[in-house]
Parts: structure tokens; C-alpha cells; sequence
């Protein structure tokens, strides 16, 4: 059987997908010329999306009028390209920001993945591999002819336990009633998931409930996609999440002393939660703007900081830089916590200079996550804090 086309002509699902970035509150890459850079998408509107560009980036891109320009973009997993026409600036609940049109279709960038569609909640599966060791994974994408999984241990890479043409027995826990065993092979490598194409000793009734699975959980995932869309909830939800309400924190691991991570990226949040969690509670906050101490629920003996007793700024945010956020929770929020900010292992000096410089106590590199080396630093840090 053919794999589904992988482009999105349909009007009402491309602004379905556009709806979900802006609620979301994810960036989008323009390019033009030899120009390119990730924007803010902020809203849709009938004839046009407003993407968040200062002026000084609108001066300096020099766009024309109805000029066409590359746009891409990440929704749930899945990446999209497409190409917009440039519609002027404009002003949109204060921010500056450049208007494009519509785009009138978007192309996958990833064709070669098996995966076609992303389920809201990632089934389990048990594996093995040529030594016949017994391992757990998490689906990440489904498609007819295959699906994608990682490793439920966020520590262990997949790369390290198959390898590329290797054959697996699994078993798919698709429900709490539904239990597929098949055959797969290892296609290819993504940066922290393996694509499993099913060989020819897959059983055909297995491999019919599979594909009877997956085209009603894709019904169902379009159905509600589109009772949220028409029903106006989204329009009023990505009003919220520009300021009308706060984001909440949530909690991940309820457990003292807890540490507040403040960043635009959930997997990273949970990883943080799977590899530091049996010693440290895990908070997060997708930190907008505005007072950080404003989102913290008050609590007896936390000077109104919550229950965290540790901020680590990440540094993937959504409108404001690391740095920025340091000296603003410190200097001006007179925040009495230790603060860490935390980013990829390059430049490590470099990047602990102008942590302290900005108030924070220390640097610590998550990317790559080595667990030992986080859970070390984040404890010493506490302890020194403490008085310990």
C-alpha cells in the first residue's frame, strides 16, 4: 500500500496547523535571499499571519512588497515548508511584526520518515535487539508501513542498542486491550529516535488491526483538531496565552528540594524530570514575559518563590534571551534562589562568564545530557545555598 501524500493542500487544516503554532507560541523560519532567521508566529487572520520582527530585522531585511519568501516550520514533529508573500508590517497587541499570506500549501521537508502521524498519547513498546536483551521504548510516530519509538530510558541512546538493517520482535501496547506483536527492521536514525519498517514476516491480521488503529486514531485527532478550531476555543486560548492569563507551572515531580526550569521545550522539562527525579522535584514554566514571581503560587516560607528552591533558565525561551531573564530575576525580582542557566556543552567558559555576569551563580551544560554531571552540579549547588 502506498504511503500517504505528504502535502497539506486542505484550507481548513493548514489554519488548523497555523493555530496550533500560535498557541503554542512557537517560531517559524523565514529565508530570503541570503536572509533567514526564527520568528514568532503570533496570530492568524483571514488573508494573512502576523509573525513577530522588530524593526530594526524589517529594516534590515529590506522586504518588498508581495515578495515571496521560504517559510518552515516543526508541528508535532513533522516538518513543513512552504513559500508566503510578504504583506507588509504591522502592529498586533503591541508587538511589532510582519504580515505573510497564507501559505496555500505546505510540503513535508521529511519525506523519508515512516511516520505520518503523531498520537497525543505515545503507546508503549517492548523490543529486543540481536543479543536478544529486553528493552522499553515509547512510540514518537506511526505510519502504515512502519513507526518511530525512542528509548524510555532518556539516558540511553538509541544508536547504541540496534543498528541500521537489524531486525526486532516487538510488541505495541496500542490500548489497554489492543496488543500488536510484529516483525521490523531498523531503516534509519533520527537524533534521539530510530524509524522500525515492518518486514515481510509481519502477520497479516496484525498488520490489518495495526492499520485499523492508526486510521481511526487519525479520525479521531482530526475530529477534535477541528471541534477546537470551529469552535472558537483556540482564537480565545491563544489570547490568553499572550497575557490575559498566566501560563501555569507545572509539576512533574512533586518533591523536595524542587528546581524550577524555566523553558519553551516540554521533552526537555520531562527529560530533566526522568533522569533528576528520584532525587529533585521538577517544576516547569513556559516563561512568557513579565514578573517571573507573578506565575508562582505563594507558599508559606518561600518568600512567595513557590516551592522552588533552585531556577534553572534554559536556553530555549520563547521571547526573551537567557541572559536577559538572569538579570531580570535577580537584579530587579531580587530573587533569593541560586540561579543556573543551562545550554549545550560549546564554549563552556565562555558561556559561564556571562552567566555570573548576569547574576546567575553558574552554567551548567545540558545538551548533550549527561545525567551524572547535571545531577552533581544542580546538588552542590543547593548545598552551597543551604549552607551545607
Amino acid at each position: 500500500m502506498s504511503p500517504e501524500p505528504r502535502i497539506v493542500e486542505d484550507d481548513l487544516n493548514i489554519r488548523i496547523i497555523l493555530q496550533r503554532l500560535c498557541l503554542a507560541g512557537m517560531k517559524v523560519s523565514l529565508a530570503v535571499r541570503d536572509l533567514g532567521s526564527p520568528f514568532q508566529i503570533l496570530a492568524q487572520e483571514a488573508e494573512r499571519i502576523l509573525v513577530s520582527m522588530p524593526v530594526p530585522e524589517l529594516v534590515s531585511w529590506g522586504l518588498a512588497a508581495d515578495e515571496k519568501v521560504t517559510l518552515s516550520f516543526e508541528d508535532r514533529s513533522f516538518k513543513y515548508e512552504s513559500v508566503v508573500v510578504f504583506k507588509g508590517s504591522a502592529e498586533w497587541e503591541g508587538i511589532r511584526c510582519a504580515g505573510f499570506s497564507v501559505p496555500r500549501v505546505l510540503r513535508r521537508a521529511d519525506e523519508f520518515r515512516l511516520a505520518q502521524f503523531t498520537p497525543d498519547t505515545a503507546p508503549k513498546v517492548t523490543f529486543t535487539n540481536s543479543r536478544t536483551t529486553l528493552l522499553d521504548g515509547q512510540i514518537k510516530g506511526l505510519g502504515r508501513d512502519g513507526f518511530e519509538m525512542v528509548m524510555q530510558d532518556s539516558t540511553r541512546k538509541i544508536q547504541e542498542v540496534l543498528r541500521v538493517g537489524e531486525e526486532s520482535i516487538l510488541d505495541l501496547a496500542l490500548e489497554d486491550n489492543l496488543r500488536i506483536t510484529t516483525h521490523a527492521r531498523v531503516a534509519y536514525f533520527g537524533a534521539d529516535y530510530v524509524g522500525m519498517q515492518f518486514t515481510e514476516r509481519v502477520e497479516r491480521t496484525a498488520l490489518d488491526q495495526y492499520r485499523n488503529w492508526l486510521d481511526g486514531q487519525e479520525r479521531l485527532q482530526a475530529q477534535r483538531d477541528r471541534e477546537s478550531f470551529e469552535s472558537g476555543g483556540g482564537r480565545q486560548a491563544q489570547k490568553d496565552a499572550q497575557g490575559v492569563a498566566l501560563p501555569q507551572v507545572r509539576v512533574w515531580v512533586d518533591r523536595d528540594p524542587a528546581i524550577l526550569i524555566l523553558t519553551e521545550r516540554e521533552d526537555f522539562a520531562r527529560r530533566m524530570a526522568e533522569g533528576l527525579g528520584r532525587k529533585f522535584g521538577i517544576l516547569s514554566l513556559d516563561y512568557i514575559k513579565g514578573s517571573l514571581k507573578s506565575f508562582l503560587l505563594p507558599q508559606e516560607g518561600a518568600e512567595g518563590w513557590g516551592k522552588a528552591r533552585m531556577i534553572v533558565i534554559h536556553n530555549h525561551l520563547r521571547l526573551v534571551s537567557p541572559l536577559e531573564l538572569s538579570r531580570q530575576v535577580v537584579e530587579h525580582e531580587k530573587c533569593p534562589l541560586p540561579v543556573l542557566l543551562a545550554g549545550t556543552d560549546e564554549d563552556v567558559d565562555l558561556k559561564r562568564n556571562r552567566a555570573m555576569a548576569a547574576g546567575a551563580v553558574d552554567y551548567v551544560p545540558v545538551e548533550p545530557f549527561r545525567i551524572l554531571s547535571v545531577l552533581r552540579k544542580l546538588d552542590e549547588t543547593l548545598k552551597l545555598f543551604d549552607g551545607c
